[in-house]
């Protein structure tokens, strides 16, 4: 693509610049090179100005001059999603397959070579909260762009002799995740934390696959999607009033629907422990955490920040532990999942079984020891760094912006909530990251899911004075 190149012109440049500034270090000081360059004072980022229109019918445009690139990447984002699923789990995940089948008056085949010959491709997929309906291409195709999302929300195809074929290939992979233990142990944590409530359903099960039936999807179109749910978002090189006068054509004698589903508050769980027998597995799966605050409380980024420190990045505490010191993990990792009115902290390790309690023990200390203790200032800025940089990679496409600006629109927060983000990042102090630990993130109200052979590992688990007082679910 004309981006990877452009970047790899950059990075080659910023290389070039970088030699040069080594050369003339090691000039003054003798060859030292194992000083690493500081890191320039980062600024707030310059979030492009965005114009927003809202149609009589109710459905909202926002218009993102963007790059410099002739393509435009256009997104349609519904408030409906897995929360909408009522009674049949995972239908609005085999309703947004079964859409990519066919629209308008192109079936599968031929919409696929249509939209290939934009120079782009279609996707149609659903989280929790949201369903979008996105297209990446050609500036000279986003009319006939425009026209593909149309038929794809308005006048899906939903081809019959299609439902059976995906419904085996969901079926399938439900299996394979299932086989997994880290599927297991993630669909026990999240029943726990969630209960009842829609955020705790991760996987259909396989009477809910072999249910769904084509009057479901049908019905899911029909009540589901409409004009006052939908956000469509552009962002790229394109001709806004050629584009404005399409969208205005293809959507505005879309019904408009219902409102979004209001979401019921999740009911606040007690801390549990679930041990999941997986006999002679050779090592254990480990799910650790619990629920916390949301994207619009004022302590979020730094919460951000508190989990980069503490297992959301290779160099966390956690990882540096029980991987580079112990040994006793590989790839562990945490990390938070917002979701509309709620949100989940969890540090998830693959870990031997024979030093299962001892990696728990070690997770449990590092939280506890930054409750109790600041850490160092060039441990703080080297995760803040970590922070900004990866806003800024986020942020330097068409499609990581549309989704940034989708997260804050589904959250309710404002275009400068994240144009301060760096400035927020910056803020947050040793002290303050302890008051994170100590207000948000206190072991005592954590769930602990373990997947691995209980016959060797339960009695230690339960041993440990952190799980010794946790119910047993």
């Amino acid at each position: 693509m004309n981006i990877a190149n452009n970047a790899v012109k950059r990075l080659a440049a910023a290389g070039l610049s970088a030699l040069l500034a080594i050369a003339g270090a090691a000039t003054a000081q003798a060859g030292d090179l194992t000083q690493v360059p500081a890191v320039g004072a980062p600024k707030d980022f310059a979030l492009p100005s965005r114009e927003t229109v809202r149609l009589p019918n109710g459905l909202t445009i926002s218009f993102v001059p963007f790059g410099s690139v002739p393509k435009v990447t256009l997104s349609a984002v519904v408030r409906t999603g897995n929360i909408d699923d009522g009674a049949q789990p995972g239908l609005v995940d085999i309703t947004t397959s079964l859409m990519a089948e066919g629209a308008g008056t192109r079936a599968g085949p031929e919409l696929d070579r249509y939209v290939a010959g934009m120079g782009g491709s279609l996707g149609v997929g659903a989280t929790a909260n949201q369903l979008s309906v996105a297209l990446d291409v050609l500036s000279e195709r986003a009319t006939d762009a425009i026209g593909v999302i149309a038929d794809v929300l308005r006048r899906p195809q939903l081809p019959a002799g299609e439902l059976e074929r995906l419904r085996g290939d969901l079926a399938r992979q439900v299996a394979l995740s299932r086989a997994e233990a880290q599927s297991q142990s993630d669909e026990a944590f999240a029943k726990l934390l969630w209960g009842d409530h829609p955020y705790g359903s991760t996987l259909p099960s396989d009477a809910d696959i072999a249910g769904y039936r084509l009057e479901d999807i049908r019905r899911f179109v029909d009540t589901q999607l409409g004009a006052a749910r939908t956000h469509i978002y552009v962002a790229g090189r394109y001709d806004r009033t050629q584009v404005e006068a399409a969208l205005r054509a293809a959507f505005g004698d879309w019904t408009a629907g219902p409102a979004p589903t209001p979401i019921p508050v999740p009911k606040l769980q007690p801390a549990r422990v679930k041990l999941v027998d997986r006999k002679d597995a050779p090592q254990s799966t480990i799910s650790l955490g619990l629920p916390v605050i949301t994207p619009t409380d004022p302590d979020w980024v730094a919460l951000q920040l508190t989990n980069s420190l503490l297992g959301g990045a290779f160099f966390s505490r956690i990882t540096l532990n029980i991987r580079e010191s112990k040994g006793y993990a590989y790839s562990p990792g945490s990390g938070v999942t917002a979701y509309l009115g709620a949100a989940q902290w969890a540090e998830e390790a693959d870990v031997t079984r024979e030093d299962t309690a001892a990696a728990l023990k070690e997770i449990y200390g590092e939280i506890e020891r930054l409750a109790a203790t600041p850490p160092p200032q060039d441990e703080l800025v080297r995760n803040q760094n970590l922070l900004v940089g990866r806003l800024a990679l986020s942020l330097s496409s068409r499609q990581g912006l549309l989704g940034r600006l989708a997260f804050l629109d589904l959250h309710g927060l404002p275009d400068s909530w994240l144009a301060g983000y760096v400035s927020a990042v910056r803020a947050v102090t040793p002290q303050s990251m302890v008051a994170i630990v100590q207000e948000h993130l206190d072991p005592r109200r954590m769930t602990l899911v373990v997947v691995g052979d209980m016959a060797k590992v339960r009695s230690s688990i339960r041993a440990l004075p952190q799980v010794k007082a946790l119910p047993e679910a």
